[in-house]
């Protein structure tokens, strides 16, 4: 009997509908992986979580009214859609700890690596996972390191074999050499995929690849960080610019005193000396007439 591991999903609904429950039992544990590497990778664990119960909840209560092996790929992605929908979409970024991290923020750990890995790696993923960052400058930054979109590609899983050998993170798909079949992947965990269609036949071809979701699901706390800016450059502050000095107005120069010709005081001693000089003579006269009077 071939390993229930290794069959198409289409394949196990076959046999499941034909009552074999193993077949049902790896069914349903191949969309519940799907369905948590694609969460993870849009919303995190954390807020991924409670889209991803009430996804596996209607998968497993809609299953039985799936008739064609065909409808099975879209009608489980259409179940999925809808949660992510009324969950946000995607989250810009976030910087959550996991089992995987050890309980540390992927940040802490990616700041190690981003003083570790050589500049134009860490430079290229920095602005590939950057929304904002223009993709043409993306473009022409790959271009010095093996071309797009297999440089990010690249840059990426040298990252993940440094978090592995030198942080000890516990991923288990993590090769040496990229597969090209992958080239894509960088540009889905960071939501620069060209439109929705792209994105959501990405995400039905990860159904039919199980190591595809496993290396996306166990990066994604990682693949969040890089979009919230763990890789950017440090902005060192400028030095607080020295203020220029108001010009002061030019305080008027005091105008000079005027001048005024001030009369010298008049001098009334010569009138005070005829006064006395009066007053004497009377003082004569009026004494010669008192004593003639008495002496008359």
């Amino acid at each position: 009997m071939p390993d229930l591991n290794t069959l198409a999903p289409q394949q196990l609904f076959k046999q499941w509908r034909s009552g074999d429950a193993a077949s049902g039992q790896a069914m349903a544990q191949r969309f519940s992986d799907w369905y948590y590497a694609v969460t993870a990778a849009r919303l995190g664990d954390q807020h991924g979580r409670t889209p991803l119960q009430r996804a596996c909840t209607r998968f497993q209560q809609g299953i039985v009214g799936v008739t064609n092996p065909a409808d099975l790929s879209d009608w489980a992605h259409g179940i999925l859609s809808e949660e992510l929908r009324m969950a946000g979409g995607r989250i810009p970024g976030g910087d959550f700890a996991n089992q995987l991290t050890g309980g540390k923020l992927p940040s802490e750990i990616l700041a190690r690596a981003r003083d570790a890995m050589p500049p134009a790696q860490v430079r290229l993923l920095a602005h590939a996972y950057d929304a904002r960052y223009p993709f043409e400058r993306v473009t022409k930054e790959a271009e010095v390191l093996g071309g797009m979109p297999f440089a990010v590609l690249d840059a990426r899983y040298a990252l993940k074999r440094w978090l592995k050998n030198e942080a000890g993170v516990r991923f288990a798909e993590c090769p040496d050499k990229p597969n090209l079949d992958y080239a894509p992947l960088p540009l889905y965990e960071a939501g620069r995929m060209g439109n929705a269609n792209e994105e959501n036949g990405f995400e039905k071809w990860m159904l039919q690849n199980m190591p595809l979701c496993k290396d996306i699901a166990e990066f994604g706390v990682f693949a969040l960080s890089l979009r919230n800016g763990a890789f950017a450059t440090p902005v060192e502050p400028e030095a607080p610019k020295e203020q220029p000095k108001a010009a002061r107005t030019p305080e008027p120069e005091p105008a000079p005193t005027p001048e005024f010709e001030v009369e010298a005081p008049r001098s009334y001693l010569p009138y005070i000396a005829v006064g006395v000089v009066i007053l004497l003579i009377f003082t004569v006269v009026a004494a010669a007439v008192v004593f003639g009077l008495f002496h008359g």
